[in-house]
């Protein structure tokens, strides 16, 4: 801070510090303090008050659609929903007065209904703060599956960190203490072209290769291994490699760049002085390379875990619903498909929580403190 100061004054530092403490509280502290308090209130889906939201929702759809027809003419509505074959005015059929009168009733009894609803919901959520205040029963609820699933999903977030990592430390080694200028130019260009182009264009570009006339079945095919015949095509969705495989292409970059960025400080000349003492290659990398990159390697690490585990598209798109759920879409079937945000959010803060112990023991492994990880 004082740094900041003598740089940029106090005013500019006091409107930098303060923009950054209203982003951190509204777009990180407040969602997670929400999410968490969500979480420990468990709602019980057979109790009346769940049933009265439920009511209260289609009473709220069916008001919409009567008050339109009211409006337009029923024959504008198919289903409660805007027929968008239908857009001229003549092709509505218009109520007649008594229609008019007996909808406009309608309306105000549904209107009744609701606000009588409304007060007994209210009614409801009082009684059930005050009996059942704050529950773990949403983290105790995870059922057997849905536990299998979150371990599968931690499981392969940690093989994409492994691969990504035995992939990506050659790479950085080239870039930064085995290429010339003009070697690292060309390198650096090939890692980022492919990124150049949309994340959800890149997965859907491995659907051509995965598909079951696609690339690797023509290949396939073309040697001899394979037939495209309907029941001979191998089916690449259902196995579980295909998911790693695109995952580990998706977020290399977020490994190769952190370890090539701290490998780069090395001074070339403790390698060579090593090399001149007769060390080996395997000796170097171990006592001079490896820790020198430890901040690099334990950040690329963490970005990778995090975003393989918290990897919403990649599953969803790639398995084609062919394979077990990833536990990232359970947690939006609870938020959008059951609307059981308390559920959810119980899922999502352990997903959380189990980032942040990764984070921990990364630390703890590697021997490196939060400070060195900014950098």
């Amino acid at each position: 801070m004082k740094h900041l100061i003598e740089i940029y004054g106090w005013p500019l530092t006091t409107f930098f510090s303060a923009c950054v403490g209203l982003w951190l509280a509204i777009l990180i502290v407040a969602p997670q303090f929400f999410m968490a308090e969500l979480s420990l209130r468990f709602e019980d889906r057979g109790d009346r008050l769940t049933q009265t939201v439920n009511d209260l929702d289609v009473l709220y759809r069916h008001k919409g659609t009567m008050e339109y027809d009211l409006e337009h003419g029923p024959a504008c509505n198919t289903m409660g929903m805007i027929n968008p074959m239908m857009t001229d005015d003549s092709s509505c059929a218009q109520l007649g007065v008594e229609g008019k009168l007996r909808l406009e009733q309608q309306i105000l009894e549904t209107e009744d209904l609701i606000q009588s609803l409304l007060v007994e919901e209210q009614n409801l959520k009082e009684i059930k703060a005050q009996q059942y205040p704050y529950s773990v029963k949403n983290y105790t609820a995870m059922t057997g599956l849905h536990a299998w699933t979150l371990t599968k999903t931690v499981v392969f977030a940690l093989t994409v960190t492994l691969i990504a990592l035995a992939a990506c430390y050659p790479v950085a080694y080239a870039l930064a203490l085995r290429s010339g200028p003009v070697k690292t130019a060309i390198l650096f260009t090939a890692l980022f072209v492919p990124y150049a182009v949309n994340e959800l264009m890149r997965i859907y570009a491995w659907l051509t290769v995965f598909d079951l006339h696609g690339l690797l079945n023509t290949l396939l095919a073309i040697v001899g291994f394979a037939a495209l015949a309907s029941d001979e095509v191998i089916v690449w969705y259902r196995f579980p490699g295909t998911v790693l495989v695109v995952l580990v292409y998706t977020y290399i970059l977020f490994m190769v760049f952190p370890i090539y960025n701290t490998m780069a400080t090395l001074d070339p000349n403790q390698v060579e002085a090593a090399r001149d003492l007769g060390a080996k290659t395997w000796r170097i990398h171990w006592r001079i390379i490896i820790p020198h990159t430890k901040p690099g390697i334990a950040v690329g690490c963490i970005m990778t875990f995090m975003l393989a585990a918290g990897s919403f598209s990649v599953p969803h798109i790639i398995t084609r619903g062919l394979q077990p759920k990833w536990f990232t879409q359970l947690i939006y079937d609870k938020f959008f498909e059951s609307s059981n945000w308390n559920l959810g959010s119980a899922y999502s803060f352990t997903l959380l929580l189990i980032c942040i112990l990764f984070i921990l023991a990364i630390m703890a492994i590697f021997g490196v403190k939060l400070r060195q990880l900014a950098r």
